[in-house]
């Protein structure tokens, strides 16, 4: 499939940054010095031309607007140190071959493995852009590949191969747009042309290589076994740099829902947003207020709630928990694949709430022992028998062969 209807020609890589000039303007911003020299030699391949040549002019910057963007991840360090190239790279090849296993069973080789994907890029809904360098010797001939999850389960393929290069895809997507399986009627773009820095990337510096030996994922793997609370669920799993809340306060959320909710959820959710763990636990919105084709995190409490008190009135011999405002009540706040609910047991101040689990297919328990990140956790680093969640690795897999994350953008009705 080919969407290259625009022909860049034999123009040089000057003269075609000088065309995308004419379509989005001039860079907003300066761009973060690139040892690109550096760069190539810690990934063991040289780059597009192309693609070197926009980021030394436009640096960190995001192409398009509110309802679709593309967001060039160029080797940088964020101001605040949660950006960095070389472990970008690595935590989205490793998740990148993890994510697509719910929809089919092809695999794609990664970089440094021969001829793997490179990922350089993502969309502002979270898809991610990759290079194909196992299509051609020359990298300025690498086409753009998209992976997306967000697709309709046993419909769609989660890989979209362009067949282009990327300068000449993003003038596509500029000009009509380009086939995406996962957008409202299967369209990404056309982008508007606007362009800016983009804001978690804003003022980063230049990015230098890791020290030869270095264990790039060192930190992740020593939360494994290290750590507690939201530092080390941030080790796991690497927060993404712009998540989705909604448009709402939390004191709009906190006076909708009646009460307040515990502060080490609040702090997780801030840093999470909507998104999915693992292909199992799915988390709202937290700030969404009623937003079309969104179900934030009030409204899935008063959903879940509703049901809960229904089915405990009709049979509780199963439900033993009362329903929240009554004292102990179970205050639902999640949802699994499994159609699972997790909630809190809410006795006492929010600070000492414990986890409490609503499960489909099995009787419902006594509350956990622990707080949501602290069970989140537990259940991350592979123990169900303390976190009262199912096993996430079984098989005898590695927690960082089947641990990802998936941020949802607005829109998405989880």
């Amino acid at each position: 499939m080919s969407v290259g209807d625009v022909i860049l020609g034999t123009m040089d890589h000057s003269a075609q940054i000088t065309a995308f000039t004419g379509l989005v303007g001039p860079p907003p911003g300066p761009a973060p010095a690139v040892d690109w020299a550096a760069v190539e030699g810690w990934l063991g391949t040289p780059l597009p031309g192309d693609y070197k040549a926009l980021v030394s002019a436009y640096g960190a910057a995001e192409i398009g607007g509110p309802g679709a963007a593309i967001r060039l991840h160029p080797p940088c360090v964020s101001t605040d140190g949660r950006f960095e190239y070389a472990a970008w790279i690595v935590e989205t090849h490793r998740h990148s071959a993890i994510r697509p296993g719910m929809f089919t069973a092809r695999r794609r080789p990664f970089l440094p493995e021969e001829g793997g994907l490179l990922a350089f890029a993502t969309t502002r809904s979270g898809d991610h852009l990759f290079w194909n360098t196992g299509a051609s010797d020359d990298p300025d001939e690498w086409p753009v590949t998209l992976m997306t999850t967000n697709v309709a389960v046993g419909v769609s393929e989660p890989w979209v191969n362009y067949e282009v290069p990327f300068l000449e895809l993003l003038f596509t997507l500029l000009r009509t747009g380009v086939p995406h399986p996962g957008e409202p009627g299967g369209l990404l773009g056309p982008l508007s042309s606007r362009i800016r820095v983009w804001p978690p990337l804003a003022g980063a510096a230049p990015w230098s290589p890791p020290p030869a030996g270095t264990a790039v994922d060192a930190r992740q793997r020593a939360a494994l076994t290290e750590g507690s609370g939201l530092d080390a669920v941030m080790a796991l799993v690497p927060p993404p740099l712009e998540p989705y809340l909604g448009e709402g306060t939390w004191e709009q959320v906190f006076e909708r829902l009646g009460t307040r909710l515990p502060p080490d959820f609040v702090a997780l959710a801030e840093r999470y947003g909507a998104s999915n763990w693992s292909w199992w636990l799915d988390m709202s919105a937290p700030l969404s207020l009623d937003r079309p084709r969104e179900q934030g995190l009030a409204a899935t409490v008063e959903g879940m709630l509703d049901g809960y008190r229904q089915l405990r009135a009709a049979h509780p011999q199963y439900y033993p928990m009362p329903a929240w405002p009554e004292p102990g009540g179970f205050l639902p706040f999640a949802s699994t694949i499994d159609g699972d609910q997790i909630g809190w047991c809410a006795d006492g101040p929010p600070e000492t709430w414990r986890v409490a689990v609503n499960p489909r297919h099995w009787d419902q328990g006594p509350p956990l022992p622990g707080n949501f990140t602290a069970t989140l956790l537990t259940w991350l680093r592979g123990g169900p028998a303390e976190s009262g969640f199912p096993g996430l690795t079984g098989r005898d897999l590695h927690p960082l062969d089947v641990m990802f994350f998936e941020p949802f953008g607005p829109g998405a009705p989880w």
